[in-house]
């Protein structure tokens, strides 16, 4: 999931900057903030399913060497499904991946929830897209002096939403 945010001129030191829905026109100069974070929504009814599925699986896969005295089959089959209800549970504990991309003031920023920030400068950058398939893409900003890859908590869908709106935004800050 992203969001486009913006920092007001008049109050560049706010907290929380404004929502935006697209990127603005070339007259102002307010700096603009991408935020994304990875979607950490429930489980969705078709996954409840699959996961059901799995452990009903499990359960008719074991009944058969539990019947012939085999009874390191349902074992197994009871710590296969335990492991991955922990592993299940402790995914959705865990805090979710993110990344800020700003562009303002002829400058890119980019931090992500591992504490790595990287700034350069905007003129020299441009906007790659690369991917080896249909369904592989990865964005990157390269310039001169350096490349900054973003965009990798995202989805294939949102990164190609994002990827227009990330170019519009570098041309505005280039002045172009």
């Amino acid at each position: 999931m992203y969001e486009l945010l913006c920092r007001s001129s008049q109050r560049p030191w706010a907290p929380q900057p404004e929502k935006l829905v697209a990127v603005p026109e070339r007259g102002t100069s307010s700096p603009l903030i991408l935020h994304m974070q990875e979607n950490r929504s429930h489980l969705t009814q078709d996954a409840r399913v699959c996961f059901s599925v799995i452990a009903l699986l499990f359960l008719v896969t074991s009944i058969a060497p539990a019947l012939k005295g085999h009874w390191l089959v349902p074992a197994f089959s009871i710590l296969a499904l335990a492991g991955l209800t922990f592993a299940l549970e402790r995914h959705g504990k865990s805090r979710p991946a993110s990344e800020t991309l700003e562009l303002a003031e002829g400058r890119v920023r980019h931090r992500d929830s591992a504490g790595q920030q990287v700034e350069l400068p905007s003129f020299w950058m441009r906007l790659a897209a690369e991917g080896r398939s249909p369904s592989e893409l990865r964005l990157f900003l390269r310039g001169r002096d350096g490349s900054i890859e973003f965009g990798r908590c995202l989805s294939l869908d949102e990164r190609r939403a994002v990827a227009p709106l990330v170019a519009a935004a570098l041309a505005q800050t280039r002045g172009c």
